[in-house]
């Protein structure tokens, strides 16, 4: 199949190999991400468990507020029952508000006995909670410079990316924007290649089919823009793919002047 004719071979070869450029740089800028975290993971566990110390501690807190708040009640009460039972004036009253006292009394030591107990908890899991804080900053301070040269090597990759995006800008706006669409179109449809070189015997670059004699003429006089009969990708000439390549060494390396 041939699509309208230009001198646009190379470009559309040049920019299919900055397309792969920038699709690399994009995978190793991905591939950052599971490196950190593998990076940072110990620190990170470290923090979760301080989290969850502390977490424990804030509820035993408050445990140990309540319980406070319910024996300094419960003393008001028996500081109360103490003052009544002066007041009786019988035998039997007083046996009830000596019975009601003997309860308060207890139920006040009893309480004052678990304060005692989750004030003990408290202390060791603050104790606790101190060991982890500290083994968690030296994981952090053992991770930091990998870590910083990761997010460095990342940034780095993110500006090489962005140069590649420039670059691919600047050779579509040379390529006729119809011949641009075809390309596009095979680059969009899932494939990883749209362009393909044929072969020194007339062969499809990719799927290495034979390209009839008339169009191996065509692709390599590069009147035409031709397209393999069987896979569909844009055949270039040989001399396309030499001078492309040859472009990319010009890019990676410029002539550097006397």
């Amino acid at each position: 199949m041939t699509v309208e004719s230009g001198a646009v071979s190379s470009r559309l070869l040049e920019l299919q190999t900055m397309d792969a450029r920038i699709r690399e740089t994009r995978d190793r800028i991905e591939a950052y991400g599971p490196l950190l975290e593998e990076v940072e993971a110990p620190a990170l566990e470290l923090a979760e468990e301080a989290g969850v110390t502390e977490g424990r501690v804030r509820d035993l807190r408050l445990e140990e507020r309540r319980l406070r708040l319910a024996a300094e009640d419960k003393t008001v009460r028996v500081q109360r029952l103490e003052e009544r039972l002066k007041l009786v004036r019988t035998v039997r009253e007083e046996a009830a508000v000596q019975a009601e006292l003997g309860l308060m009394r207890r139920a006040l030591d009893q309480e004052e006995q678990e304060v005692v107990n989750l004030l003990d908890q408290i202390s060791r899991f603050e104790e606790r909670l101190a060991g982890q804080r500290a083994a968690m900053e030296q994981a952090r301070a053992a991770v930091d410079p990998r870590r910083d040269e990761l997010l460095a090597e990342r940034e780095l990759a993110r500006s090489e990316a962005a140069t590649l995006e420039r670059s691919r800008k600047a050779i579509a706006a040379a390529i006729d924007p119809r011949y641009l669409r075809v390309y596009d179109h095979l680059a969009r449809g899932g494939r990883r290649s749209a362009v393909a070189s044929m072969t020194e015997d007339g062969a499809c670059g990719s799927c290495f089919s034979v390209i009839p004699l008339q169009l191996q003429n065509e692709i390599r006089t590069r009147a035409p823009l031709v397209r393999c009969e069987a896979c569909g990708l844009i055949v270039t000439s040989p001399v396309a793919a030499v001078e492309s390549e040859a472009t990319e060494m010009e890019a990676a390396d410029p002539p550097r002047g006397r």
